[in-house]
């Protein structure tokens, strides 16, 4: 986490009602007073009595040309700074050892006059008492130390808010089932009313002071703890997706489905080139040629016209092939004919016109963009000609 601003100078009042003047003098000697190894601030949740548990440790603070006490974070658990990212924790509240109290970090030096940073709290929904402050506040009772929240129900709130972020992530890790069986709701709604029954009692001025001793106040440490446990437990059970292992599952999955679609396509389009050549509209050794050139044709896209007028169609390469195949004229006649004696007869063609005529064939086919045909086929073609009479 970068540097956030957790105070600002002004007049604020704390959760014990007194109402106390922050200046920016106030803020710098704060900052320059800030010494780690004598104490350094945890970043907690709310504002715990016993400031626990740490999610993160204030490295610094620092005062500038902002107007803001800013705070370096150092340590901060990962887990903690997604959820601050993610907006769990929008609010921020600081809180303070007063100058010359007795539990002072720096009792007894020269900077025991100044304000001391005893922890920042992130807040959930509640609200802080400090505003302006930018993106990422300050309660207390204890003596020598102040913090300034804007209701002294703050603990329920936060307990509240911490066991919605954890039901939360459960459900999108593991769903609402699970999530039902580790924090049911109906213990977040429980805790809820205590906070607004806290926030009721601050009002008629009768809010009891709990501490860690208090029967309450314990009950609600162990279940969060239990919460939290159960919590990491689920984590360390969680198998890590795969995510190489399952793309490469889907792809030979993917390849292996377009491999059987080719298959099938090839055998439909065989199947009816194989109609062609029975019923004399394509010759025999043009099969083969005939279907792999048709599965070399795209077959995805409707952008070929085929037919006139009104039954024009718009169909894929490969089917406007087929089709202009099955509707081509005879090529091969394969009917049983009675022998002839005329000029028709295969037997009394002169050989050198039946020459010019295959080579004539050839060069049609060419000028067509037909597929070529052997010399061979070109003479049978001529012959079936020239027994059918074609001139």
């Amino acid at each position: 986490m970068k540097k956030f601003e957790i105070f600002r100078p002004g007049r604020h009042t704390a959760a014990s009602g007194a109402t106390i003047e922050f200046t920016a003098a106030d803020m710098r000697a704060a900052s320059a007073a800030y010494d780690p190894a004598a104490h350094e601030a945890p970043i907690v949740v709310g504002h715990p009595k016993d400031n626990g548990p740490a999610y993160g440790w204030v490295g610094g603070l620092s005062f500038g040309e902002s107007g803001a006490l800013e705070a370096d974070p150092v340590q901060v658990d990962a887990e903690f700074a997604e959820m601050v990212s993610s907006g769990r924790f929008k609010k921020r509240s600081a809180s303070w050892y007063t100058p010359g109290s007795a539990n002072h970090p720096l009792a007894g030096t020269d900077r025991h006059g100044t304000y001391y940073l005893r922890h920042v709290g992130f807040l959930g929904a509640q609200p802080p008492a400090v505003k302006g402050l930018k993106e990422i506040a300050f309660v207390e009772a204890e003596d020598g130390v102040v913090e300034f929240d804007e209701s002294s129900s703050w603990a329920w709130s936060a307990v509240a808010s911490l066991a919605r972020g954890i039901r939360e992530w459960i459900i999108g890790e593991k769903g609402a089932e699970a999530a039902d069986k580790i924090v049911p709701n109906y213990v977040i709604e429980d805790i809820a009313r205590k906070a607004s029954g806290s926030a009721t009692q601050d009002i008629a001025g009768s809010m009891p002071a709990y501490n860690e001793d208090d029967a309450m106040s314990t009950e609600l440490h162990e279940r969060v703890a239990a919460l939290t446990a159960e919590n990491e437990a689920l984590k360390a059970n969680q198998r890590p997706v795969n995510f190489a292992e399952t793309e490469a599952a889907l792809s030979a999955r993917e390849a292996a489905l377009a491999a059987r679609e080719t298959t099938i396509a090839r055998a439909a389009v065989e199947s009816r080139l194989t109609a062609c050549v029975t019923a004399g509209r394509l010759v025999p050794a043009a099969l083969k040629q005939s279907v792999s050139f048709s599965m070399g044709l795209s077959d995805a896209d409707a952008s070929v016209e085929f037919g006139e007028g009104a039954t024009v169609r718009h169909v894929t390469q490969r089917e406007a092939y087929l089709l202009q195949i099955e509707a081509a004229p005879k090529v091969v006649d394969y009917q049983e004919r009675a022998g002839d004696t005329g000029a028709g007869a295969g037997g009394s063609v002169d050989p050198a016109q039946l020459a010019a005529r295959a080579r004539g064939i050839q060069s049609r086919r060419a000028a067509d963009g037909l597929a070529a045909v052997s010399y061979t086929e070109a003479v049978a073609l001529a012959v079936v000609d020239i027994s059918n009479g074609v001139a």
